[in-house]
């Protein structure tokens, strides 16, 4: 019984000084499969670096986020579907579309998100969904491909009315993490997970070193914590963390074929 992390940034700068190690007590902890999201070109190296030191246990992908698109996009598109790593991207993204902070670039977001559900459709890959007070405009463009999409909807947030239209699609999960150990703002997402997303449509992620779970709130995240996330859905579910692991391991393989 293993687990894997669908989500984590172990490339990002926070891990500048102790990276191995941090990969190490993943490692220990259970944690033997790991999948490195692409925010933008500036990932590339670290990605790469990371693959070819745990070549048995990191898993790359390439995205463009909504957060790092510049005045080029096309230039970084390019960038990043020509990167070559020393085994195959298992996903395209961190893709989406984020309005929260980026309202006044909507448009750009929505032509470079559905460029890159076009390259996930062409390369039969699933997509990994960032998605920040925008379902109905990422929905809008999913609508468009008729199911022809699969993937996950990354750090998911959501009411029960979009998990309902999620889960209508029968191609996507739901990538849960350190959001649903919070007490009081994790407390939609837990009711979630709780009474209306399946188990059999969840994978367990970190977005280290992001969103650290509770009791390690406020705390750079990284991916052996992980665990918590696990006991607490179990803790929600009423079943055992086995079960819990078990099941979103085998769906995590499922989708990224790893």
């Amino acid at each position: 019984m293993y687990l894997i992390d669908t989500h984590t940034h172990f490339f990002d700068e926070a891990f500048n000084d102790d990276r191995r190690e941090a990969v190490e007590r993943a490692i220990a902890a259970g944690v033997r499969k790991m999948v490195l999201p692409c925010c933008s070109p500036k990932s590339l190296d670290g990605i790469r670096n990371l693959v070819e030191s745990f070549p048995e246990n990191m898993f790359p992908t390439a995205g463009l986020h909504p957060e790092d698109i510049d005045e080029f996009p096309q230039n970084q598109i390019d960038t990043i579907f020509s990167c070559s790593f020393s085994k195959p991207i298992v996903a395209i993204g961190e893709i989406g579309i984020d309005l929260h902070y980026m309202k006044d670039t909507l448009e750009i977001q929505q032509k470079i998100f559905d460029l890159q559900i076009q390259k996930s459709i062409e390369m039969n890959l699933p997509v990994i969904i960032h998605c920040r007070e925008a379902y109905n405009e990422v929905f809008d463009i999913l609508d468009r491909y008729n199911g022809k999409v699969r993937g996950i909807f990354h750090c998911f947030s959501g009411g029960e009315d979009i998990v309902e239209k999620i889960l209508s699609y029968n191609t996507f999960y739901f990538g849960i993490g350190g959001v649903v150990t919070f007490k009081k703002s994790g407390l939609e997402t837990a009711e979630m997970v709780k009474n209306f997303i399946p188990l059999e449509k969840m994978v367990l992620e970190t977005d280290s070193p992001y969103i650290a779970p509770a009791p390690n709130r406020g705390k750079r995240n990284e991916s052996s914590f992980i665990l918590f996330v696990a006991h607490k859905i179990a803790e929600l579910k009423q079943i055992d963390v086995e079960q819990v692991i078990n099941q979103t391991t085998i769906n995590a393989e499922q989708i990224f074929k790893i």
